[in-house]
């Protein structure tokens, strides 16, 4: 396989990095801009939903989009999208406009992080897949610091602006590496190496590709759930001021970044599969702290547990499944993830919404389980063949 370049890995991360930036900076500044509008709590799920269908349409699309653009443009355009979403999100004079902007952003994430998973899963090592979600790490864990200051001394409007600042750079930085030819690969040797990689042994019945996607929708569900609506949480269902919920998903991405930071390390060692098992047992772990406390303590063993999950789930594609099908299995696993966001965000803000708010740790444990049987089913069915 052609190596990658030092260079375009790090743009690679980076793309990563301004990919994760929007989730983060959203939980922050939800109150803020739902104050100024004066919109119920549910019409958050609103924008969830419509980010997530575009990001979903779109990285359902992978394989078309790549054979019409080539993959590094599908993160190219998506890049601009993405600087352009967050720039109008800033100006939004109502919920309508942030609705149509929302549409914007959505589809720009979902070019971008099916462009970058499907660059990683094909050319990169589970080392390195690590790292490039420990960058949406901490793209995730630094805007939300970013928003709580400029919300503290100015407003959530200035605080997108200094969000796209930071992406528009990482931007030019993309579309520099697509320009000067160095997203080029050999397809024949890396198709070469996926044979070897998988030998030929893969679940081939479709049903086994089908657990997979949901896996990937239970996840997205569950992990953008605890960094949207925590604050919420905190807020209006316990009280904690908003100084110090807004910590909360600073230290919780933060801790999703050192996680895939320190997973990285011995992902090449230990299996995938063990390393996912033990993610969402540390990940329960947290959520049942949290369930009875307010214990900071707790949010950050979630993000450590949830740390290695999706990274290692995409790596483990290519070894469960036929590896030829590689951009299209990741365009549809991306796909299966924007639906699960939005469909997850917007159930468990129906349940706050008329149940409690103290059934949103406890809901999550639950959907944590039900992805770990998930997986150990195709894991059993994986060492059958």
């Amino acid at each position: 396989m052609k190596k990658t370049s030092g260079f375009l890995l790090l743009t690679v991360y980076a793309s990563f990095f301004a990919l994760g930036m929007p989730d983060g900076a959203f939980g922050v500044a939800w109150p803020s801009i739902r104050y100024e509008m004066g919109l119920p709590l549910e019409r958050a799920a609103m924008m969830i939903t419509t980010h997530s269908v575009f990001y979903s349409l779109v990285s359902s699309q992978m394989g078309r989009l790549v054979k019409a653009l080539k993959l590094e443009w599908v993160n190219g355009i998506g890049m601009i999208l993405l600087i352009l979403g967050i720039l109008l999100f800033s100006f939004a004079p109502g919920f309508a406009a942030l609705i149509a902007v929302t549409a914007v952003l959505g589809a720009g994430m979902g070019m971008v992080d099916s462009g970058a998973n499907a660059f990683a899963s094909g050319r990169l090592s589970a080392r390195h897949m690590n790292w490039m979600h420990c960058f949406w790490g901490m793209g995730g864990s630094v805007s939300p610091i970013i928003m709580r200051q400029v919300i503290i001394h100015y407003d959530w409007r200035m605080g997108y602006l200094a969000v796209f600042a930071i992406q528009a750079v990482i931007a030019a930085i993309v579309l520099f590496t697509i320009l000067r030819g160095m997203w080029a690969e050999s397809q024949e040797t890396q198709a070469a190496a996926q044979e070897v990689t998988t030998n030929g042994k893969f679940l081939a019945p479709k049903r086994f590709q089908i657990i997979q996607w949901l896996i990937f929708f239970l996840y997205t569900g569950f992990e953008y759930s605890v960094t949207f609506w925590t604050v919420s949480v905190m807020m209006e269902g316990r009280g904690v001021s908003f100084e110090d919920a807004g910590l909360f998903p600073a230290v919780y991405l933060g801790m999703l970044m050192a996680g895939r930071f320190i997973f990285g390390y011995v992902t090449e060692k230990i299996p995938g599969s063990v390393i996912i098992r033990l993610g969402l047992v540390i990940s329960v772990a947290g959520l049942t702290m949290l369930v009875f406390t307010n214990n900071i303590a707790g949010i950050a063993l979630v993000g450590f547990g949830f740390a290695p999950v999706f990274p290692c789930l995409m790596t483990e594609t290519k070894k469960r499944f036929d590896p030829h099908q590689l951009s299209k299995l990741v365009g549809m696993q991306i796909a299966a993830a924007g639906a699960g966001a939005a469909i997850g965000a917007f159930a468990i803000g129906r349940i706050l919404e008329t149940v409690s708010m103290d059934a949103f740790f406890p809901v999550i444990i639950v959907l944590v389980g039900i992805a770990f049987l998930m997986n150990e089913y195709i894991e059993i069915s994986l060492r059958r063949v």
